[in-house]
């Protein structure tokens, strides 16, 4: 698995998985690279963090 992580319009900190499968809403962005890191089984490439804006889709 492989997450995206940054910011949405509204400054929350998003990390979504890529193929949207997975994801969540964060207080911080050491929250959420910590949360992609475990959950993508800490993978060199597991986690990209972005300084655009990101979306959650639901």
């Amino acid at each position: 698995m492989t997450f995206v992580v940054g910011q949405d319009c509204l400054g929350r900190w998003l990390a979504v998985e890529t193929h949207g499968l997975g994801g969540g809403v964060f207080t911080s962005r050491s929250a959420a690279v910590r949360y992609a890191a475990t959950e993508s089984g800490r993978s060199p490439d597991g986690v990209k963090v972005v300084g655009g804006h990101v979306r959650l889709a639901m």
